[in-house]
This record gives C-alpha cells, structure tokens and sequence, in this order.
C-alpha cells in the first residue's frame, strides 16, 4: 500500500512538473540507503541559471537532483507568486505602456499572486502624470517613457532621485503616422521633413521636397501628392497632431528630431514640446491627451501627421493609420517592426540608467531611430510589507515571465536578457523595515 502511494504521488508532482521519482539500478542498491532520489524538472530558463551545474546522471534528461531557481518563472514555485496577505496597488502614467500595463494588471491574464494582488484602473495620463504622482505617494508603480532624472529635466519639484527605485519595463517604438488614403501607403519621410513639418516650415503634402523624397514628380506616390497640390485639395493641408499633457512618447519623438533630424529642439522632458508651452511652429496643430487620443485624431483626420506607439497601429480600428518609412542613422528606409526595435537596444548596449536611458537614432543598419524604453517608478522605501512585496514581485514577474508571455503580443519587443537581470537588481533595493522585499517568501 505505502508502494502505491508513493508512487501515485510522485506521478502527481511530475504531471506538476516539480519532480520526478527515480529508481536506482539493483546494483547500486547496496551501497544507497535509499533506492529513490528526487530529481527536479529543468525548464530552458533554468537550465541557464548559475544554480543548475550539472544534470545528475541519474535522473532523465531535463532533470536534476538540484532544485532550479524558478523565481521570475511563473511556474509552480515562483517566489514572485506568493505574498503575504491581500494588496490593492494604484497604478498610472505612460500611455505609451498602456496594452502590455493592461495585459498584466486586468483580466484573466492579469498578475494576481494567487488571487491577492489587484490593480486599480490604469487612466494611462502620460508619462508626467506617472513621474509626478509617484513623487507625490499618490501611487504604488508609476510608469514613465522617461525616468525621473534631474539631468533630462524630468525630476518632479521637491523630489529626491535616490528616494526611488526606477526598473526597465517594456522596450518599443514610436512610428510617424499619417491618414491620405489610397495609394500613399509607405509614404517616406526623413527627420528633417518631419521637423519641418512640426516647425511649421513645411505645411504641404505636396512639398517638393517631400516628393522628391518619394521619388519625384513621376513616381506613383509623387503623381499623386502634386496631383493634391495642384487641386488645392483639402487633405494636402498637414494637420499636425502632437501631445498636450506630459508624454514620454514625445520626448522620444523630439530626442530624434534633434538628433536626426536637427530640428534645434534638445529633448528635455518632453515639457518645451507638449502642453500650453508647447513651441512647435506648426500653426495647424491640434493637441491630443495620449497615444489613444493620437491615434484616434490620425484615423479621423485626413491629411494629418502624428506621433504614436507603435503597438497603437496594430489595433485592428486603427488600420487607416499609415506608417511612414523613416530612415536609419546609416541611412536605410526602414518600415518599423520587432526585429528593427530590437536593434536599436542591441546598439545601445547595456548602458541604461535612469540618467543615460536614449536609444534614439542609434548607429548601425536595420536600425529602427525612433526608439525608446519605458519604466516602473517606485518608492524605495515602503511602509507595508505586503504593498512592497507585491511591488517587486510582480515588477520581476513582468520583466521575465510577462515579457515571454505578453510583449510581443502587444508590440513591444521583449527585454534584452541583461536588461532583466537589470531589472532585478533594482528592484533588490526596494525594502520595507530594511529588508528587501523581494527576496521575501512569504
């Protein structure tokens, strides 16, 4: 009967995916006191880890008498899946992370520690609206395009850097959209039109200098924008969409003016470019509350120009948005996409730091220029034990298993192994009564 049992039960965990039993050969029976020994299922993530040296040559393949480190998994043993008690945390900020925020914080896809971690609402107010009212204590995470940094100009009044903890959270790209209908799909536009354009210097789709951009006065597109020109039609006028509340995405888009497109707007928190202070030149121009409401105005507006998160134009109501081709800094017209997002990490290194965090217009080819990284704010040091280790542990789960399960589903591209492991040491530093919450297992 105790023979059934234990073998019933080690069926169990290794349907579980925890352990298996293994029998000894008879021969070895004499010199163990024990005729089984555990050996525990390796996943490829596992099989990676500093903590797994060697398979046992007992144990089957893909198995090993040390227990690997799941933590970050989201497999049975995760440590980031356990918390001490219930917690609700209050999120807000960038628009720019807004699908994969959602994907992770709602519904049945949501982190939930088992139930007792949930989410407030996520109005996605831009990345200012995340810098400040994570300064203020108004929230438990929040999200900015740009981190908190008194170099860039996005350190909020009265605040001190060191108080917080700022973690990698997602890596994507912005696209120049526009809406002129059929014919003009993978329109080309270089940073110094795009500038031009928000200056107010180039007001006209059927500029000369955008056709001959787009092959001149002959080819298909540049038939069709002189066409525009010469019956003063309505959608040659550019209407300029751009963001007037605080927004990462557009101290993106102004870092690759600047550099690619000297447009004589040094980035700088986005807040020259956005808001009642804005100092585009542009006089038709219109201003839209976040990466929704831009990608709303493009689909409703013909002859418009904007500046949008990539993952926006992915959206099924959102397919009149046409992506312009921009260029590289060796040059190459690039459509976006993953691959070329990526690239621009891959350029960039592993430099990120809160003060050093541009990966606009990076060297190399296949390169995407308009590209950035966005980030998790916390308060580094927590009153409540739970509020902080549901911080942390869901921070880690997002930035490995979440970005495995949900980033390129929703058009972002997955963090960079060494920008996890980043991660993971900044979000060692958050404490609450002194002790690392993330270590924690509760």
């Amino acid at each position: 009967m105790n023979k059934t049992l234990r073998s019933l039960a080690a069926a169990s965990l290794a349907v579980a995916g925890l352990l298996t039993v293994v029998t000894l050969p008879a021969g070895a029976a004499s010199k163990a006191k024990s005729k089984t020994i555990t050996c525990y299922e390796l996943t490829a993530k596992a099989l990676k880890t500093k903590h797994v040296k060697a398979v046992h040559p007992r144990c089957p393949k893909g198995y090993s008498t040390q227990k690997p480190n799941l933590m970050g998994s989201g497999l049975p043993g995760d440590t980031d899946l356990v918390v001490p008690n219930n917690v609700s945390l209050a999120i807000n900020g960038s628009s720019f992370d807004a699908p994969l925020v959602g994907v992770t914080t709602s519904g049945s896809t949501a982190y939930s520690a088992g139930g007792k971690v949930s989410f407030s609402a996520y109005p996605a107010a831009g990345s200012g609206t995340g810098r400040s009212q994570i300064a203020s204590g108004a929230l438990s995470i929040g999200f900015s395009d740009v981190p908190m940094s008194q170099p860039a100009g996005t350190l909020p009044a009265g605040a001190v850097a060191s108080n917080f903890t700022q973690v990698p959270y997602l890596l994507g790209g912005g696209v120049v959209g526009y809406n002129l209908g059929a014919g003009f799909d993978n329109m080309k536009l270089t940073a110094q039109e795009v500038a031009q354009i928000y200056d107010g210097k180039i007001t006209k789709w059927s500029n000369s200098a955008i056709v001959t951009t787009n092959g001149g006065a002959n080819s298909p597109i540049g038939k069709l924008l002189v066409a525009n020109g010469l019956a003063n039609a309505p959608q040659d006028t550019i209407k300029v969409l751009y963001r007037n509340a605080g927004s990462g995405t557009t101290e993106a888009f102004t870092d690759w003016l600047y550099s690619a497109g000297d447009s004589g707007h040094a980035p700088n928190g986005g807040s020259p470019m956005e808001g009642s202070g804005g100092t585009w030149g542009a006089q038709n121009i219109n201003g839209v509350a976040n990466n929704s409401a831009m990608a709303q105005g493009l689909v409703s507006t013909p002859g418009s120009i904007g500046y949008v998160e990539y993952s926006y134009v992915l959206i099924p109501g959102n397919a009149k948005i046409q992506v312009a081709q921009l260029q590289d800094k060796n040059g190459q017209w690039l459509q976006p996409n993953l691959t070329n997002i990526g690239n621009a990490a891959a350029a960039a290194g592993t430099r990120i730091s809160p003060d050093y965090f541009s990966i606009a217009n990076e060297p190399g080819n296949n390169v995407w220029p308009f590209a950035t990284y966005s980030w998790a704010l916390v308060q580094k040091s927590q009153t409540s034990e739970g509020t902080c280790e549901a911080i942390t542990k869901y921070l880690d789960w997002e930035s490995h298993a979440g970005q495995n399960l949900y980033a390129a589903g929703e058009g972002y591209v997955p963090l960079p192994p060494a920008i996890r492991t980043y991660a993971r040491q900044q979000l060692q530093t958050i404490t609450s009564g002194g002790t690392a919450c993330l270590n924690q297992k509760s």
